[in-house]
């Protein structure tokens, strides 16, 4: 433990506004530590190199971010990247101050098989030692696979992201919550994310932090509106905010045929409603 502010990277486009607000108040509100949490997307913009082969392109607009954490960092340190679409509920220094034993450079949630193999490495929160992680250079990284050294399905094996241990499942927890035990939500369905679709059973999480931060001015209401406007969230929200309410499936039953097209639209671009090459192509 240090007296350093605790440095949490959040993987994130423009679109993610409002989800970052969330995320950053969430954060906020349970520690006593100074932390700084910023967006990836609003430090670099469009400048992050890309790779330019077609089958090495990632699955959304910023999931290439992560790579970009170290030199962010300026490969000083300790740091956290986390995704956007999270909730956190205890403190953010019980992840940022874990052991890191063995040369470990990265530590994020590992799930294994009956055969003892690893079946899922969860990178969308991680917990990185910037300071031995200088082979992490985007640019590097996007020529490496452009020159086939490696493809993207084998990129975080051979960027040797997962190493001996992990981080409890209860600190990247896949849309599930056990009260008291959870450190972070990690919504990761796209088509059942508490924004874009109602009656996610633990959406309360999500709305609770999101009308405490307006409450106290962590997030604003222009985000809310900002998000509505350009049609990132279900059109229901908006009667859900003005109410209060926690509860999506409360919503009155004209609203339903709005959030049915939006959900629709939202379907046919894989639930990723930005224009760009980005995606992967299969």
């Amino acid at each position: 433990m240090t007296s350093d502010p605790i440095r949490v990277f959040v993987g994130a486009v423009h679109s993610h506004r409002l989800f970052v607000e969330v995320l950053r108040w969430s954060i906020q509100r349970h520690t006593r530590r100074s932390v700084e949490v910023l967006s990836i997307g609003d430090l670099v913009g469009d400048s992050l190199a890309m790779p330019k082969r077609p089958e090495n392109l990632p699955n959304t607009p910023f999931s290439f971010q992560r790579f970009a954490v170290p030199m962010l960092a300026g490969w000083q340190g300790r740091a956290i990247y986390l995704d956007s679409d999270k909730v956190v509920l205890k403190d953010i220094a019980e992840l940022y101050d874990r052991p890191m034993r063995f040369g470990q450079k990265v530590l994020r949630r590992t799930s294994m098989g009956p055969d003892g193999r690893v079946k899922m490495r969860g990178s969308s929160a991680m917990l990185l030692d910037c300071a031995r992680l200088r082979d992490w250079e985007p640019q590097r990284i996007a020529d490496e696979l452009d020159a086939g050294r490696y493809s993207y399905a084998d990129l975080m094996k051979l960027r040797k992201i997962w190493l001996k241990g992990s981080l409890p499942r209860y600190w990247n927890s896949f849309d599930y919550l056990e009260p008291g035990r959870t450190g972070l939500v990690h919504y990761t369905k796209k088509s059942t994310q508490p924004w874009i679709c109602r009656g996610h059973p633990f959406e309360a999480v999500w709305f609770e932090a999101l009308y405490s931060g307006l409450d106290t001015g962590a997030v604003s209401r222009e985000a809310v509106d900002f998000s509505l406007e350009h049609g990132y969230v279900r059109p229901s929200m908006a009667w859900q905010v003005a109410q209060r309410e926690t509860d999506s499936r409360r919503a009155p039953e004209h609203l339903h045929a709005a959030d049915q097209a939006f959900l629709d639209h939202c379907s046919q671009f894989g639930f990723n409603n930005l224009h760009g090459d980005y995606r992967r192509k299969s």
